[in-house]
């Protein structure tokens, strides 16, 4: 079994860490979606899943967000 990539998505923002969790199954995604810019300075890491939970907690990794399916219709849709 293939293991996933989670990315973490972070800001401070007015004092505290926000934090969105996103899950890959594919490399290729993971490091496109790193290299993306967001218009609010995030900071973007990919980690491992023991690593993600350290980070953000157990409940934000269970509810990560898989986007590979827009990833995918976003490519069909540039064509």
């Amino acid at each position: 079994m293939k293991r996933k990539i989670y990315g973490v998505s972070s800001k401070f923002d007015f004092g505290r860490w926000e934090h969105l969790v996103y899950v890959f199954s594919n490399k290729e995604y993971a490091e496109e979606w790193l290299g993306t810019e967001q218009y609010d300075f995030r900071v973007r890491e990919l980690m491992t899943k023991t690593q993600a939970i350290k980070l953000v907690g157990r409940k934000a990794v269970e509810f990560a967000m898989d986007i590979e399916p827009y990833v995918e219709w976003m490519k069909k849709e540039a064509m």
